[in-house]
Protein backbone atom coordinates (compact mmCIF):
# COMPACT_ATOMS: atom_id res chain seq x y z
CA UNK A 1 0.00 0.00 0.00
CA UNK A 2 1.28 3.48 -0.75
CA UNK A 3 2.05 6.13 1.65
CA UNK A 4 1.89 9.53 1.01
CA UNK A 5 3.64 11.90 3.97
CA UNK A 6 3.49 16.07 4.85
CA UNK A 7 4.60 17.27 7.92
CA UNK A 8 1.51 16.54 10.03
CA UNK A 9 -0.33 13.86 7.87
CA UNK A 10 -0.38 10.48 6.26
CA UNK A 11 -2.25 9.73 3.01
CA UNK A 12 -2.69 6.13 2.53
CA UNK A 13 -5.66 3.86 0.45
CA UNK A 14 -9.04 3.97 2.28
CA UNK A 15 -9.81 0.55 2.85
CA UNK A 16 -13.03 -1.63 4.30
CA UNK A 17 -11.39 -2.16 7.37
CA UNK A 18 -11.52 1.75 8.34
CA UNK A 19 -15.16 1.75 8.18
CA UNK A 20 -15.93 1.63 11.75
CA UNK A 21 -18.52 2.99 14.05
CA UNK A 22 -16.20 5.77 14.71
CA UNK A 23 -15.71 6.34 10.86
CA UNK A 24 -19.77 5.90 10.24
CA UNK A 25 -20.42 9.00 12.84
CA UNK A 26 -18.71 11.63 11.04
CA UNK A 27 -21.50 11.43 8.49
CA UNK A 28 -24.17 11.43 10.85
CA UNK A 29 -22.74 14.53 13.19
CA UNK A 30 -25.03 17.58 11.84
CA UNK A 31 -21.78 20.06 11.72
CA UNK A 32 -19.73 17.35 10.00
CA UNK A 33 -22.09 16.67 6.83
CA UNK A 34 -23.58 20.52 6.63
CA UNK A 35 -22.03 21.04 3.40
CA UNK A 36 -21.36 17.57 2.27
CA UNK A 37 -23.81 15.62 0.29
CA UNK A 38 -23.01 12.38 1.70
CA UNK A 39 -24.88 11.69 4.94
CA UNK A 40 -26.04 9.09 7.37
CA UNK A 41 -24.40 6.75 5.59
CA UNK A 42 -23.94 2.57 5.93
CA UNK A 43 -21.16 0.49 6.44
CA UNK A 44 -22.38 -1.14 3.32
CA UNK A 45 -23.21 1.98 1.03
CA UNK A 46 -19.35 2.93 2.09
CA UNK A 47 -17.99 0.17 1.05
CA UNK A 48 -20.15 -0.42 -2.04
CA UNK A 49 -18.63 3.45 -2.93
CA UNK A 50 -14.84 1.32 -2.05
CA UNK A 51 -15.36 -1.17 -4.32
CA UNK A 52 -17.31 1.02 -7.37
CA UNK A 53 -13.82 3.33 -7.46
CA UNK A 54 -11.62 0.59 -7.90
CA UNK A 55 -13.42 -1.62 -9.82
CA UNK A 56 -14.49 1.64 -12.12
CA UNK A 57 -10.71 3.08 -12.11
CA UNK A 58 -13.57 6.56 -11.81
CA UNK A 59 -12.06 7.76 -8.23
CA UNK A 60 -9.25 7.12 -5.46
CA UNK A 61 -10.23 7.34 -2.10
CA UNK A 62 -7.50 7.96 0.66
CA UNK A 63 -7.61 8.14 4.52
CA UNK A 64 -6.33 11.11 6.24
CA UNK A 65 -3.90 9.82 8.88
CA UNK A 66 -2.51 12.23 11.68
CA UNK A 67 1.10 11.77 11.97
CA UNK A 68 1.22 12.67 15.41
CA UNK A 69 -1.83 10.84 16.77
CA UNK A 70 -1.44 8.05 14.54
CA UNK A 71 -5.25 8.73 13.58
CA UNK A 72 -7.68 8.68 11.00
CA UNK A 73 -9.04 11.84 10.73
CA UNK A 74 -10.75 12.05 7.55
CA UNK A 75 -10.83 11.30 3.42
CA UNK A 76 -9.74 12.46 0.43
CA UNK A 77 -11.35 11.56 -2.73
CA UNK A 78 -9.83 12.21 -6.16
CA UNK A 79 -12.47 11.87 -7.95
CA UNK A 80 -14.47 11.19 -10.71
CA UNK A 81 -11.69 11.47 -12.97
CA UNK A 82 -12.43 12.29 -16.89
CA UNK A 83 -9.74 10.32 -17.91
CA UNK A 84 -10.35 11.68 -21.09
CA UNK A 85 -9.55 15.32 -20.37
CA UNK A 86 -7.33 14.01 -17.45
CA UNK A 87 -9.28 16.51 -15.11
CA UNK A 88 -10.58 15.65 -11.49
CA UNK A 89 -12.16 17.17 -8.54
CA UNK A 90 -10.63 16.36 -5.55
CA UNK A 91 -12.63 16.13 -2.32
CA UNK A 92 -11.37 16.42 1.03
CA UNK A 93 -13.60 16.01 4.68
CA UNK A 94 -12.30 16.20 8.22
CA UNK A 95 -14.37 13.70 9.76
CA UNK A 96 -12.97 14.16 13.79
CA UNK A 97 -14.09 17.84 14.79
CA UNK A 98 -11.20 17.70 17.10
CA UNK A 99 -8.43 18.40 14.50
CA UNK A 100 -10.20 21.22 13.07
CA UNK A 101 -8.84 24.32 12.60
CA UNK A 102 -5.39 23.16 12.82
CA UNK A 103 -4.75 23.38 9.05
CA UNK A 104 -5.08 19.94 7.86
CA UNK A 105 -7.38 20.24 5.50
CA UNK A 106 -5.02 22.82 3.60
CA UNK A 107 -2.03 19.99 4.18
CA UNK A 108 -4.30 17.37 2.80
CA UNK A 109 -5.43 19.14 -0.26
CA UNK A 110 -1.85 19.97 -0.96
CA UNK A 111 -1.24 16.44 -0.79
CA UNK A 112 -3.76 15.12 -2.50
CA UNK A 113 -3.29 17.79 -5.31
CA UNK A 114 0.57 16.20 -5.79
CA UNK A 115 -0.96 12.78 -6.15
CA UNK A 116 -3.31 14.03 -8.79
CA UNK A 117 -0.62 15.92 -10.43
CA UNK A 118 2.64 13.45 -10.10
CA UNK A 119 0.98 10.15 -10.20
CA UNK A 120 -1.82 10.53 -11.83
CA UNK A 121 -0.87 13.21 -14.49
CA UNK A 122 -4.04 14.75 -13.91
CA UNK A 123 -4.03 18.22 -15.76
CA UNK A 124 -6.46 20.26 -13.89
CA UNK A 125 -8.21 19.75 -10.37
CA UNK A 126 -11.58 21.40 -9.50
CA UNK A 127 -14.09 21.52 -6.30
CA UNK A 128 -17.25 23.28 -5.75
CA UNK A 129 -18.54 24.89 -2.38
CA UNK A 130 -21.22 26.15 -0.53
CA UNK A 131 -20.65 29.65 -0.44
CA UNK A 132 -21.64 30.28 2.99
CA UNK A 133 -18.66 27.65 3.50
CA UNK A 134 -16.07 30.24 4.24
CA UNK A 135 -13.25 27.99 6.00
CA UNK A 136 -13.50 24.97 2.78
CA UNK A 137 -13.10 27.91 0.29
CA UNK A 138 -10.40 29.52 2.36
CA UNK A 139 -8.87 25.65 2.53
CA UNK A 140 -8.42 25.46 -1.35
CA UNK A 141 -6.52 28.88 -1.71
CA UNK A 142 -4.49 28.51 1.41
CA UNK A 143 -3.92 25.14 -1.11
CA UNK A 144 -2.76 27.61 -3.89
CA UNK A 145 -6.16 27.10 -5.97
CA UNK A 146 -8.03 29.84 -7.52
CA UNK A 147 -11.70 30.97 -7.26
CA UNK A 148 -12.62 30.18 -11.07
CA UNK A 149 -15.86 31.23 -11.26
CA UNK A 150 -19.50 31.51 -8.78
CA UNK A 151 -22.31 29.49 -10.35
CA UNK A 152 -25.21 31.65 -8.76
CA UNK A 153 -28.35 29.65 -6.90
CA UNK A 154 -26.52 26.25 -7.44
CA UNK A 155 -27.13 25.08 -4.27
CA UNK A 156 -30.47 24.11 -2.29
CA UNK A 157 -28.77 24.01 1.64
CA UNK A 158 -32.47 23.15 3.74
CA UNK A 159 -34.52 25.78 1.21
CA UNK A 160 -31.57 27.99 1.48
CA UNK A 161 -30.27 28.67 -2.01
CA UNK A 162 -26.61 29.60 -1.94
CA UNK A 163 -23.83 29.77 -5.17
CA UNK A 164 -21.31 27.33 -5.81
CA UNK A 165 -17.69 28.62 -5.61
CA UNK A 166 -15.97 26.83 -8.31
CA UNK A 167 -12.17 26.65 -7.39
CA UNK A 168 -9.34 25.25 -9.37
CA UNK A 169 -6.14 23.98 -9.43
CA UNK A 170 -3.53 23.82 -12.56
CA UNK A 171 -0.79 20.75 -12.78
CA UNK A 172 2.16 23.29 -13.57
CA UNK A 173 3.60 20.41 -16.22
CA UNK A 174 0.59 21.60 -18.77
CA UNK A 175 -0.11 24.94 -17.71
CA UNK A 176 1.54 28.39 -17.22
CA UNK A 177 0.83 29.24 -13.94
CA UNK A 178 2.05 33.14 -13.39
CA UNK A 179 -0.22 33.48 -16.29
CA UNK A 180 -3.33 31.94 -14.25
CA UNK A 181 -2.24 33.53 -11.25
CA UNK A 182 -2.41 37.30 -13.05
CA UNK A 183 -6.23 36.74 -13.97
CA UNK A 184 -8.35 38.82 -11.34
CA UNK A 185 -11.12 36.59 -9.79
CA UNK A 186 -13.99 37.48 -7.83
CA UNK A 187 -14.77 37.63 -3.98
Amino acid sequence: MNYFESQRLLLRELVEQDIDDRYLSWFQDVKVTKFLEAKNLTKQQVIDHLRHGKDTNTYFMFAIISRESSIHIGNLKVGPIRWKHRVSDLVTVIGDRNYWGRGLATEAIKMGSRIAFEIHDMRKLSAGIYSDNLPSIKCYQKAGWIIEAILQGDFDLNEKILDRVCVGCFNPKYFNLNDIKKMKWPL
